[in-house]
């Protein structure tokens, strides 16, 4: 077992994340940063944590995962306001409350912690709704240390397979009542598998909102974030994931269309599930074979 530091970070906007961090014996440039999915933790992939451990020793690479504001299901994220008498307050977060554009955020402050480690070449890796973040922020923001952006399991939460279509249209409308009255922020039950507020399902479930950037069920796709990417990119998929609506070739052709990166790549892992549970090590290696394969490299915007 590869021994782990525990660390914090703190966000433009003052939250507190803990995660860990791995520092290889001989330190090169690169690192990765993973980033958990809805309601996950930095501690909910293990394995998958050990297993990265063990590549990036090998490469010389730092590898880091935290806690972001979409952890569990209901969060309350210390925020370091100067509140008396600790000096800090609870923010409200957590899968059900949770801003999916702050997530940028989560993000920024995971890469400032591991330039401030030494490293100058940070490749983000998103798993699941991790992925929606990852892809809205390598889109949206320019990070010179930001070198490469990993999609791993990257579904639509709104194809979902266990949702209920119709329900969702209803529950939709109701939504936007719920805001149009101002209880957009009021926490829910019974509309999903943890509490959320009306504008969090919203973000989740409706068709074109900000978080819906994989929409490659739609007649005709934009994936209008995911086609702005010019950083290197890679899309892992799991071959047997239990949330994908179609088989997985047809998504995988989706994004391969809409891809601009000149340096793209997709790749199923046959058999793996939605967390690539028991297929760790092979999603690892394709991820490392594709990263070695480019001239990953620091540049000042």
């Amino acid at each position: 077992m590869k021994q782990f530091y525990l660390a914090e970070i703190t966000t433009k906007d003052k939250l507190l994340h803990q995660g860990i961090y791995f520092e290889p014996k001989k330190k090169g440039k690169k690192a990765i940063f993973w980033v958990h999915g809805l309601s996950g933790t930095f501690d909910g992939d293990l394995a998958l944590h050990e297993a990265f451990s063990y590549a990036c020793e090998k490469e010389g690479w730092g590898y880091a995962a935290f806690h972001n504001r979409g952890r569990n299901l209901i969060a309350g994220i210390r925020k370091l306001d100067g509140t008396p008498p600790k000096g800090h307050s609870y923010f409200l977060a957590g899968a059900g409350q949770e801003v999916f554009t702050e997530s940028v955020f989560d993000i920024q402050a995971g890469v400032d912690f591991l330039v401030k480690q030494g490293f100058k070449e940070i490749i983000l890796i998103g798993h699941s709704t991790g992925a929606n973040k990852v892809c809205y922020f390598a889109a949206t923001q320019k990070n010179p240390h930001v070198v490469g952006a990993v999609l791993a399991g990257p579904m639509s939460d709104r194809l979902d397979t266990t949702l209920q279509k119709e329900k969702v249209k209803k529950d939709i409308a109701r939504m936007r009542d719920l805001i149009a009255q101002g209880k957009g922020d009021q926490l829910l039950l019974g509309y999903n598998f943890f509490p959320i507020t009306p504008k969090r399902f919203l973000s989740l479930f409706e068709p074109g909102s900000t978080e819906d950037v994989f929409d490659y069920g739609d007649k005709k796709p934009k994936l209008r974030y995911f086609s702005k990417i010019r950083l290197p990119l890679m899309v892992l998929l799991a071959g047997d994931d239990e949330y994908a609506d179609r088989p997985m070739k047809d998504i995988q052709k989706v994004f391969d269309t809409h891809a601009k990166s000149k340096q793209y790549k997709s790749m199923i892992i046959p058999g793996a599930l939605h967390k690539f549970n028991g297929k760790e090590k092979e999603a690892i290696q394709a991820i490392l074979d594709w990263l070695k394969s480019l001239n990953l490299q620091y540049r000042q915007y």
